[in-house]
Protein backbone atom coordinates (compact mmCIF):
# COMPACT_ATOMS: atom_id res chain seq x y z
CA UNK A 1 0.00 0.00 0.00
CA UNK A 2 1.27 3.64 -0.40
CA UNK A 3 -0.50 7.56 0.01
CA UNK A 4 -3.50 7.23 1.76
CA UNK A 5 -3.96 3.72 2.56
CA UNK A 6 -1.07 3.29 4.13
CA UNK A 7 -2.41 5.20 7.30
CA UNK A 8 -4.82 2.57 7.38
CA UNK A 9 -4.53 0.71 10.93
CA UNK A 10 -3.02 -3.09 9.89
CA UNK A 11 -5.80 -4.24 12.20
CA UNK A 12 -8.32 -3.52 9.22
CA UNK A 13 -6.37 -5.98 7.40
CA UNK A 14 -6.09 -9.07 9.30
CA UNK A 15 -9.27 -8.69 12.33
CA UNK A 16 -12.22 -8.60 13.13
CA UNK A 17 -13.94 -6.29 16.15
CA UNK A 18 -15.97 -8.73 18.58
CA UNK A 19 -16.24 -7.91 22.61
CA UNK A 20 -14.25 -4.44 22.34
CA UNK A 21 -11.07 -5.99 20.95
CA UNK A 22 -9.74 -6.62 17.54
CA UNK A 23 -9.07 -10.66 17.25
CA UNK A 24 -7.11 -11.52 14.53
CA UNK A 25 -9.01 -14.09 12.04
CA UNK A 26 -7.93 -17.36 12.62
CA UNK A 27 -9.16 -19.08 9.35
CA UNK A 28 -6.21 -18.94 6.34
CA UNK A 29 -9.44 -17.79 4.23
CA UNK A 30 -8.83 -14.25 2.49
CA UNK A 31 -11.20 -11.63 0.49
CA UNK A 32 -9.25 -9.84 -1.53
CA UNK A 33 -10.48 -6.53 -2.97
CA UNK A 34 -10.73 -5.69 -6.39
CA UNK A 35 -10.65 -2.21 -7.43
CA UNK A 36 -13.30 -1.49 -10.51
CA UNK A 37 -11.43 1.39 -12.09
CA UNK A 38 -7.99 -0.38 -12.16
CA UNK A 39 -8.61 -4.00 -12.01
CA UNK A 40 -5.91 -4.29 -9.41
CA UNK A 41 -6.16 -6.06 -5.47
CA UNK A 42 -6.42 -2.72 -3.33
CA UNK A 43 -6.25 -4.64 -0.24
CA UNK A 44 -7.34 -8.63 1.51
CA UNK A 45 -9.23 -9.44 4.41
CA UNK A 46 -9.61 -12.35 6.42
CA UNK A 47 -13.06 -14.15 6.33
CA UNK A 48 -14.54 -15.20 9.97
CA UNK A 49 -14.41 -19.44 10.99
CA UNK A 50 -17.65 -19.77 12.34
CA UNK A 51 -16.23 -20.20 16.02
CA UNK A 52 -15.30 -16.35 15.47
CA UNK A 53 -19.19 -15.59 14.60
CA UNK A 54 -19.92 -17.80 17.40
CA UNK A 55 -17.80 -15.42 19.16
CA UNK A 56 -19.35 -12.58 18.22
CA UNK A 57 -23.13 -13.88 18.63
CA UNK A 58 -21.78 -14.58 22.08
CA UNK A 59 -20.21 -11.23 22.95
CA UNK A 60 -23.71 -9.26 21.64
CA UNK A 61 -25.92 -11.74 23.95
CA UNK A 62 -23.69 -10.74 26.88
CA UNK A 63 -23.69 -7.22 26.66
CA UNK A 64 -27.72 -7.01 25.68
CA UNK A 65 -28.16 -9.62 28.69
CA UNK A 66 -25.95 -8.15 31.24
CA UNK A 67 -24.29 -5.07 30.13
CA UNK A 68 -25.06 -1.48 30.46
CA UNK A 69 -26.45 -0.75 27.29
CA UNK A 70 -29.88 -1.79 26.49
CA UNK A 71 -30.44 -0.13 31.28
CA UNK A 72 -29.34 3.23 29.85
CA UNK A 73 -31.39 5.99 29.70
CA UNK A 74 -32.37 6.66 26.31
CA UNK A 75 -30.60 10.80 26.66
CA UNK A 76 -27.23 8.30 27.64
CA UNK A 77 -27.65 6.40 24.76
CA UNK A 78 -28.09 9.46 22.68
CA UNK A 79 -25.18 11.23 23.77
CA UNK A 80 -22.60 8.41 22.66
CA UNK A 81 -24.31 7.94 19.75
CA UNK A 82 -23.88 12.07 18.83
CA UNK A 83 -19.78 11.10 20.32
CA UNK A 84 -19.58 8.21 17.40
CA UNK A 85 -20.73 10.81 15.18
CA UNK A 86 -18.42 13.15 16.11
CA UNK A 87 -15.52 10.46 15.31
CA UNK A 88 -16.75 9.50 11.95
CA UNK A 89 -16.77 13.41 10.99
CA UNK A 90 -13.50 13.20 12.05
CA UNK A 91 -12.67 10.43 9.36
CA UNK A 92 -15.51 11.57 6.83
CA UNK A 93 -12.14 12.21 4.01
CA UNK A 94 -11.13 8.49 4.90
CA UNK A 95 -14.79 7.42 4.22
CA UNK A 96 -15.26 9.30 1.31
CA UNK A 97 -11.64 7.64 0.01
CA UNK A 98 -12.74 4.06 1.04
CA UNK A 99 -16.01 4.18 -0.88
CA UNK A 100 -13.86 5.26 -3.87
CA UNK A 101 -11.32 2.80 -3.73
CA UNK A 102 -13.40 -0.36 -2.94
CA UNK A 103 -15.99 0.02 -5.22
CA UNK A 104 -15.38 3.08 -7.75
CA UNK A 105 -18.10 5.36 -6.86
CA UNK A 106 -17.13 8.81 -8.19
CA UNK A 107 -15.01 10.72 -5.79
CA UNK A 108 -17.13 13.95 -6.62
CA UNK A 109 -20.17 11.49 -4.82
CA UNK A 110 -18.36 10.11 -2.14
CA UNK A 111 -17.04 13.56 -1.01
CA UNK A 112 -20.79 14.84 -1.25
CA UNK A 113 -22.46 11.61 0.18
CA UNK A 114 -19.81 10.56 2.81
CA UNK A 115 -20.65 13.38 5.18
CA UNK A 116 -24.59 12.67 4.86
CA UNK A 117 -23.70 9.29 6.97
CA UNK A 118 -23.28 11.10 10.23
CA UNK A 119 -26.43 13.35 9.37
CA UNK A 120 -27.95 9.54 9.62
CA UNK A 121 -26.45 8.64 12.63
CA UNK A 122 -27.37 12.16 14.87
CA UNK A 123 -30.88 12.33 13.75
CA UNK A 124 -31.32 8.39 15.12
CA UNK A 125 -29.23 9.87 18.19
CA UNK A 126 -31.70 12.32 18.48
CA UNK A 127 -34.76 10.25 18.30
CA UNK A 128 -33.28 8.24 20.62
CA UNK A 129 -33.27 10.51 23.46
CA UNK A 130 -36.74 11.71 22.32
CA UNK A 131 -38.77 8.69 21.38
CA UNK A 132 -41.48 7.78 23.56
CA UNK A 133 -40.25 4.32 24.97
CA UNK A 134 -42.99 4.15 28.03
CA UNK A 135 -46.93 5.08 27.81
CA UNK A 136 -50.00 4.50 29.02
CA UNK A 137 -53.58 4.18 28.06
CA UNK A 138 -56.96 3.25 29.98
CA UNK A 139 -58.45 -0.07 29.90
CA UNK A 140 -61.72 -1.30 31.01
CA UNK A 141 -60.73 -1.96 34.20
CA UNK A 142 -57.66 0.09 35.00
CA UNK A 143 -54.79 0.87 32.98
CA UNK A 144 -51.76 -0.16 31.10
CA UNK A 145 -48.31 0.29 30.20
CA UNK A 146 -47.25 0.30 26.73
CA UNK A 147 -43.26 -0.30 27.15
CA UNK A 148 -41.07 -0.65 24.11
CA UNK A 149 -38.14 -2.54 24.73
CA UNK A 150 -35.07 -3.84 22.52
CA UNK A 151 -35.52 -6.29 20.45
CA UNK A 152 -32.40 -7.94 21.42
CA UNK A 153 -29.38 -9.42 19.28
CA UNK A 154 -29.56 -8.11 15.62
CA UNK A 155 -27.62 -8.73 13.00
CA UNK A 156 -26.74 -5.59 10.54
CA UNK A 157 -26.10 -7.05 6.92
CA UNK A 158 -24.87 -4.59 4.71
CA UNK A 159 -24.67 -4.28 0.64
CA UNK A 160 -21.14 -3.24 -0.97
CA UNK A 161 -22.62 -0.13 -3.12
CA UNK A 162 -23.21 2.33 -0.10
CA UNK A 163 -21.57 0.79 2.68
CA UNK A 164 -21.64 3.56 5.00
CA UNK A 165 -25.05 4.99 4.76
CA UNK A 166 -26.94 2.23 4.90
CA UNK A 167 -24.88 0.94 7.80
CA UNK A 168 -25.62 4.35 9.43
CA UNK A 169 -29.06 3.13 8.81
CA UNK A 170 -28.80 0.65 10.72
CA UNK A 171 -26.73 1.05 13.33
CA UNK A 172 -28.12 4.27 14.29
CA UNK A 173 -31.48 2.70 14.26
CA UNK A 174 -30.49 -0.39 16.41
CA UNK A 175 -28.53 1.67 19.08
CA UNK A 176 -31.02 4.28 19.38
CA UNK A 177 -33.56 1.22 20.45
CA UNK A 178 -31.02 0.00 22.95
CA UNK A 179 -30.11 -3.01 20.44
CA UNK A 180 -26.68 -4.64 20.95
CA UNK A 181 -25.49 -5.48 16.86
CA UNK A 182 -23.36 -7.73 15.13
CA UNK A 183 -22.21 -6.24 11.24
CA UNK A 184 -21.51 -8.53 8.50
CA UNK A 185 -20.22 -6.18 6.04
CA UNK A 186 -20.21 -6.88 2.17
CA UNK A 187 -16.46 -8.86 0.94
CA UNK A 188 -16.38 -6.64 -1.67
CA UNK A 189 -16.30 -3.40 0.53
CA UNK A 190 -15.68 -4.49 4.21
CA UNK A 191 -13.42 -1.26 5.21
CA UNK A 192 -15.77 0.89 5.75
CA UNK A 193 -17.54 -1.26 8.83
CA UNK A 194 -13.88 -1.84 10.26
CA UNK A 195 -13.68 1.99 10.18
CA UNK A 196 -17.06 2.11 12.51
CA UNK A 197 -15.66 -0.37 14.19
CA UNK A 198 -12.57 1.90 15.55
CA UNK A 199 -14.58 4.80 15.83
CA UNK A 200 -16.84 2.76 18.00
CA UNK A 201 -13.36 1.29 19.91
CA UNK A 202 -12.28 5.04 19.93
CA UNK A 203 -15.50 6.36 21.87
CA UNK A 204 -15.49 3.96 24.48
CA UNK A 205 -18.68 2.21 23.67
CA UNK A 206 -19.23 -0.85 25.78
CA UNK A 207 -17.76 -4.18 24.96
CA UNK A 208 -20.50 -6.56 22.75
CA UNK A 209 -22.56 -3.71 21.95
CA UNK A 210 -21.42 -3.87 18.53
CA UNK A 211 -19.35 -6.06 16.79
CA UNK A 212 -18.06 -6.27 13.24
CA UNK A 213 -17.37 -10.10 11.81
CA UNK A 214 -16.30 -10.70 7.37
CA UNK A 215 -17.70 -13.78 6.73
CA UNK A 216 -18.44 -16.21 3.64
CA UNK A 217 -21.77 -17.49 2.69
CA UNK A 218 -21.45 -20.80 4.86
CA UNK A 219 -20.41 -18.78 8.24
CA UNK A 220 -22.99 -15.93 7.34
CA UNK A 221 -25.70 -18.89 7.52
CA UNK A 222 -24.70 -19.44 10.37
CA UNK A 223 -25.49 -15.86 11.67
CA UNK A 224 -29.13 -15.66 10.59
CA UNK A 225 -29.86 -19.16 11.81
CA UNK A 226 -28.26 -18.65 15.26
CA UNK A 227 -31.42 -18.52 17.48
CA UNK A 228 -29.51 -15.95 19.95
CA UNK A 229 -30.05 -13.63 17.15
CA UNK A 230 -33.48 -11.77 17.61
CA UNK A 231 -33.28 -9.37 14.58
CA UNK A 232 -31.76 -9.68 11.16
CA UNK A 233 -31.79 -6.13 8.90
CA UNK A 234 -30.77 -7.05 5.46
CA UNK A 235 -29.73 -4.99 2.42
CA UNK A 236 -28.82 -6.78 -0.92
CA UNK A 237 -30.53 -9.13 -3.60
CA UNK A 238 -33.41 -10.48 -3.75
CA UNK A 239 -32.62 -14.34 -4.27
CA UNK A 240 -30.17 -13.69 -0.87
CA UNK A 241 -33.07 -11.82 0.91
CA UNK A 242 -35.52 -15.02 0.51
CA UNK A 243 -33.16 -17.14 1.72
CA UNK A 244 -32.41 -15.33 4.52
CA UNK A 245 -36.13 -15.18 5.12
CA UNK A 246 -36.81 -18.51 4.86
CA UNK A 247 -34.44 -18.93 7.55
CA UNK A 248 -35.05 -16.22 9.49
CA UNK A 249 -38.82 -16.93 9.38
CA UNK A 250 -38.74 -20.96 10.00
CA UNK A 251 -37.00 -19.70 13.35
CA UNK A 252 -39.49 -16.75 14.07
CA UNK A 253 -37.33 -14.36 13.85
CA UNK A 254 -37.77 -10.60 13.74
CA UNK A 255 -36.77 -9.47 9.96
CA UNK A 256 -36.03 -6.24 8.06
CA UNK A 257 -35.36 -6.26 4.19
CA UNK A 258 -34.35 -3.60 1.67
CA UNK A 259 -34.35 -5.45 -1.61
CA UNK A 260 -34.21 -4.64 -5.32
CA UNK A 261 -35.53 -2.02 -7.04
CA UNK A 262 -37.05 -0.89 -10.75
CA UNK A 263 -38.08 2.50 -10.03
CA UNK A 264 -40.46 4.66 -12.69
CA UNK A 265 -40.18 8.55 -12.86
CA UNK A 266 -43.91 9.58 -14.50
CA UNK A 267 -43.32 12.92 -16.43
CA UNK A 268 -46.88 13.87 -17.00
CA UNK A 269 -48.09 15.93 -20.03
CA UNK A 270 -47.82 19.48 -18.69
CA UNK A 271 -43.91 18.63 -17.07
CA UNK A 272 -41.55 21.89 -17.14
CA UNK A 273 -38.68 19.40 -18.29
CA UNK A 274 -36.03 21.82 -17.49
CA UNK A 275 -37.63 22.06 -13.62
CA UNK A 276 -37.66 17.64 -13.95
CA UNK A 277 -33.83 17.26 -15.60
CA UNK A 278 -31.92 18.14 -12.12
CA UNK A 279 -33.47 15.36 -10.39
CA UNK A 280 -33.24 13.12 -13.35
CA UNK A 281 -29.72 13.72 -14.10
CA UNK A 282 -28.49 13.13 -10.45
CA UNK A 283 -30.81 10.16 -9.78
CA UNK A 284 -31.46 8.17 -12.78
CA UNK A 285 -28.40 6.47 -12.94
CA UNK A 286 -26.20 7.20 -9.60
CA UNK A 287 -23.37 5.61 -9.38
CA UNK A 288 -23.48 4.22 -12.88
CA UNK A 289 -26.82 2.90 -11.84
CA UNK A 290 -25.82 1.16 -8.91
CA UNK A 291 -28.34 2.13 -6.62
CA UNK A 292 -31.76 0.50 -6.01
CA UNK A 293 -33.41 3.74 -5.68
CA UNK A 294 -32.07 4.52 -9.44
CA UNK A 295 -35.24 6.40 -11.56
CA UNK A 296 -34.04 3.64 -14.36
CA UNK A 297 -37.38 3.80 -16.21
CA UNK A 298 -39.08 7.00 -17.43
CA UNK A 299 -42.61 7.13 -17.82
CA UNK A 300 -42.73 10.19 -21.10
CA UNK A 301 -46.62 11.32 -22.42
CA UNK A 302 -46.86 10.14 -25.72
CA UNK A 303 -47.64 13.28 -27.34
CA UNK A 304 -44.20 14.46 -26.11
CA UNK A 305 -41.59 11.87 -26.59
CA UNK A 306 -39.32 13.03 -29.36
CA UNK A 307 -39.32 16.69 -27.40
CA UNK A 308 -38.27 15.28 -23.68
CA UNK A 309 -36.19 12.27 -25.08
CA UNK A 310 -34.14 14.50 -26.81
CA UNK A 311 -33.53 17.14 -23.90
CA UNK A 312 -33.00 14.21 -21.98
CA UNK A 313 -30.39 12.36 -24.16
CA UNK A 314 -28.54 15.97 -24.63
CA UNK A 315 -27.96 16.54 -21.00
CA UNK A 316 -27.20 12.37 -19.97
CA UNK A 317 -24.82 12.12 -23.27
CA UNK A 318 -22.97 15.21 -21.71
CA UNK A 319 -22.00 13.21 -18.37
CA UNK A 320 -18.74 12.48 -17.94
CA UNK A 321 -17.36 8.94 -17.93
CA UNK A 322 -13.73 8.19 -16.61
CA UNK A 323 -11.46 7.56 -13.81
CA UNK A 324 -13.76 7.51 -10.15
CA UNK A 325 -10.36 9.41 -9.46
CA UNK A 326 -11.18 12.20 -11.11
CA UNK A 327 -13.08 15.28 -9.36
CA UNK A 328 -14.68 15.86 -12.60
CA UNK A 329 -16.57 12.30 -13.23
CA UNK A 330 -19.81 11.52 -13.18
CA UNK A 331 -20.05 7.95 -14.56
CA UNK A 332 -17.27 5.48 -13.25
CA UNK A 333 -16.72 1.80 -13.51
CA UNK A 334 -19.48 -0.79 -12.49
CA UNK A 335 -18.42 -2.61 -10.07
CA UNK A 336 -16.53 -6.24 -11.56
CA UNK A 337 -16.72 -8.01 -15.15
CA UNK A 338 -19.51 -10.32 -14.12
CA UNK A 339 -21.68 -6.96 -13.43
CA UNK A 340 -20.33 -5.85 -16.46
CA UNK A 341 -21.05 -8.76 -18.69
CA UNK A 342 -25.01 -8.83 -17.02
CA UNK A 343 -25.54 -5.07 -17.84
CA UNK A 344 -24.31 -5.46 -21.82
CA UNK A 345 -26.24 -9.17 -21.71
CA UNK A 346 -29.64 -6.65 -20.77
CA UNK A 347 -28.71 -4.37 -23.50
CA UNK A 348 -28.25 -6.46 -25.99
CA UNK A 349 -31.58 -8.89 -25.07
CA UNK A 350 -33.33 -5.72 -25.05
CA UNK A 351 -32.29 -4.98 -28.92
CA UNK A 352 -33.17 -8.59 -29.99
CA UNK A 353 -36.48 -7.83 -29.21
CA UNK A 354 -36.78 -4.55 -30.64
CA UNK A 355 -35.55 -2.07 -28.14
CA UNK A 356 -33.64 1.36 -29.70
CA UNK A 357 -30.43 2.19 -28.15
CA UNK A 358 -30.63 6.20 -28.21
CA UNK A 359 -27.03 6.72 -27.15
CA UNK A 360 -24.69 4.55 -25.16
CA UNK A 361 -25.32 0.90 -24.92
CA UNK A 362 -21.54 0.06 -25.19
CA UNK A 363 -18.31 -0.56 -23.75
CA UNK A 364 -16.41 2.89 -22.90
CA UNK A 365 -12.49 2.29 -22.69
CA UNK A 366 -11.04 4.18 -20.03
CA UNK A 367 -6.84 4.08 -19.89
CA UNK A 368 -7.91 0.42 -21.05
CA UNK A 369 -8.57 -0.97 -17.61
CA UNK A 370 -11.58 -1.18 -15.54
CA UNK A 371 -15.38 -1.85 -16.42
CA UNK A 372 -16.92 1.00 -17.81
CA UNK A 373 -20.35 1.29 -19.89
CA UNK A 374 -21.71 4.36 -21.70
CA UNK A 375 -24.22 6.24 -19.87
CA UNK A 376 -27.07 4.02 -22.25
CA UNK A 377 -31.27 5.31 -22.87
CA UNK A 378 -32.92 2.89 -24.84
CA UNK A 379 -36.78 3.66 -26.47
CA UNK A 380 -39.02 0.71 -27.64
CA UNK A 381 -38.10 -1.36 -24.68
CA UNK A 382 -40.91 -4.36 -24.76
CA UNK A 383 -42.12 -4.36 -21.31
CA UNK A 384 -42.41 -7.90 -21.06
CA UNK A 385 -38.67 -8.52 -21.70
CA UNK A 386 -36.00 -8.54 -18.64
CA UNK A 387 -34.73 -5.19 -19.53
CA UNK A 388 -37.73 -4.06 -18.87
CA UNK A 389 -38.86 -6.01 -15.88
CA UNK A 390 -35.53 -6.87 -14.10
CA UNK A 391 -33.04 -4.47 -12.02
CA UNK A 392 -30.07 -4.23 -14.57
CA UNK A 393 -27.90 -2.49 -11.78
CA UNK A 394 -26.33 -0.56 -14.43
CA UNK A 395 -25.77 3.18 -16.67
CA UNK A 396 -29.12 2.10 -18.27
CA UNK A 397 -33.11 4.01 -18.82
CA UNK A 398 -35.27 2.79 -20.65
CA UNK A 399 -38.22 5.14 -22.44
CA UNK A 400 -41.93 4.02 -22.38
CA UNK A 401 -44.99 6.08 -23.27
CA UNK A 402 -48.44 6.65 -21.86
CA UNK A 403 -51.61 8.03 -23.79
CA UNK A 404 -53.49 8.24 -20.01
CA UNK A 405 -52.55 9.14 -16.59
CA UNK A 406 -53.61 6.01 -15.95
CA UNK A 407 -51.97 4.04 -18.75
CA UNK A 408 -48.75 5.85 -16.55
CA UNK A 409 -49.57 4.76 -13.45
CA UNK A 410 -50.39 0.78 -14.99
CA UNK A 411 -46.57 0.71 -16.74
CA UNK A 412 -45.28 2.20 -13.35
CA UNK A 413 -46.49 -0.32 -11.34
CA UNK A 414 -46.16 -2.93 -13.93
CA UNK A 415 -43.07 -4.50 -11.91
CA UNK A 416 -42.23 -7.14 -8.94
CA UNK A 417 -40.76 -4.19 -7.48
CA UNK A 418 -41.66 -0.99 -5.45
CA UNK A 419 -39.11 0.39 -3.61
CA UNK A 420 -39.48 4.10 -5.32
CA UNK A 421 -40.45 6.51 -7.55
CA UNK A 422 -40.95 10.09 -8.82
CA UNK A 423 -43.50 12.33 -10.39
CA UNK A 424 -43.20 15.30 -11.79
CA UNK A 425 -46.03 17.74 -12.91
CA UNK A 426 -48.56 20.05 -11.62
CA UNK A 427 -47.98 19.94 -8.10
CA UNK A 428 -51.40 18.58 -6.74
CA UNK A 429 -51.93 16.05 -10.27
CA UNK A 430 -48.47 15.16 -9.53
CA UNK A 431 -49.54 13.74 -5.67
CA UNK A 432 -52.86 12.45 -6.77
CA UNK A 433 -50.57 9.79 -9.36
CA UNK A 434 -48.20 9.52 -6.42
CA UNK A 435 -50.63 8.47 -3.90
CA UNK A 436 -51.57 5.67 -6.38
CA UNK A 437 -48.28 4.52 -7.09
CA UNK A 438 -47.60 0.93 -5.79
CA UNK A 439 -43.98 1.95 -4.05
CA UNK A 440 -42.66 2.76 -0.63
CA UNK A 441 -41.90 5.89 -1.45
CA UNK A 442 -42.43 8.28 -4.08
CA UNK A 443 -41.47 12.18 -4.95
CA UNK A 444 -43.31 14.92 -6.09
CA UNK A 445 -41.29 17.23 -8.61
CA UNK A 446 -37.88 15.98 -6.86
CA UNK A 447 -36.23 13.32 -4.34
CA UNK A 448 -34.82 13.65 -1.00
CA UNK A 449 -32.21 11.41 0.97
CA UNK A 450 -33.62 11.57 4.37
CA UNK A 451 -33.25 9.53 7.13
CA UNK A 452 -36.31 11.19 8.89
CA UNK A 453 -38.83 9.37 6.92
CA UNK A 454 -39.90 5.13 6.38
CA UNK A 455 -37.53 3.83 3.30
CA UNK A 456 -38.44 0.26 1.99
CA UNK A 457 -40.72 -1.42 -0.61
CA UNK A 458 -43.67 -3.23 -1.35
CA UNK A 459 -44.00 -6.35 -3.47
CA UNK A 460 -40.11 -7.81 -4.00
CA UNK A 461 -38.56 -4.86 -2.62
CA UNK A 462 -38.67 -6.05 0.79
CA UNK A 463 -40.32 -6.34 4.27
CA UNK A 464 -40.63 -3.88 6.66
CA UNK A 465 -38.93 -0.04 6.87
CA UNK A 466 -35.83 1.49 7.78
CA UNK A 467 -35.83 5.50 8.63
CA UNK A 468 -37.96 7.96 10.88
CA UNK A 469 -39.27 6.66 13.76
CA UNK A 470 -40.48 3.25 11.89
CA UNK A 471 -36.75 1.92 11.38
CA UNK A 472 -36.48 2.56 15.45
CA UNK A 473 -39.79 0.78 15.98
CA UNK A 474 -38.45 -2.49 13.70
CA UNK A 475 -35.85 -2.89 16.86
CA UNK A 476 -38.23 -2.90 19.40
CA UNK A 477 -40.45 -5.41 20.96
CA UNK A 478 -44.43 -4.21 22.30
CA UNK A 479 -45.14 -5.22 26.17
CA UNK A 480 -48.24 -4.73 28.03
CA UNK A 481 -48.24 -4.33 31.73
CA UNK A 482 -51.58 -4.22 32.95
CA UNK A 483 -53.06 -2.76 35.92
CA UNK A 484 -56.51 -3.88 36.33
CA UNK A 485 -57.39 -2.70 40.26
CA UNK A 486 -56.28 0.35 38.62
CA UNK A 487 -53.28 0.86 42.14
CA UNK A 488 -50.26 2.44 40.64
Amino acid sequence: MNGWMSTIPSHFFDSFYIDGCWIRGSSPTRKEIISPSTEEVVASVPLAAAGEMELAIAAAKRAFQSGPWPKLLPRERSALMHRLADKLAENRELAAHLWTAQVGAPISMTNRLAPLTTVRLRYFADLAASFEFETERPTQLGFAKVIEEPIGVSALITPWNAALPILMTKLGAALAAGCTCIIKASPESPLDAMLVAQCVHDVGFPPGVVNVVLADADVSAWLVSSRDVAKVSFTGSVVTGSAIASVVAGRMGRLTLELGGKAAAILLKDVDIERAMPTLQQFCMPFSGQFCFSQSRLLLPSSREDELVDVIARRIGAFNVGDPWDSTTQIGPVLNRRQFERVLTYINDGVKNGAQIVMGGRERSVSGRGHYIEPTIMRKVNRDTPLAREEVFGPVVTIHTYETVDEAISIANDTDYGLSGTVFGEPGEALAVARQVRAGQVGVNGMELTPAVPFGGYKMSGFGREGGPEGVRAFLETKAILFPDGAK
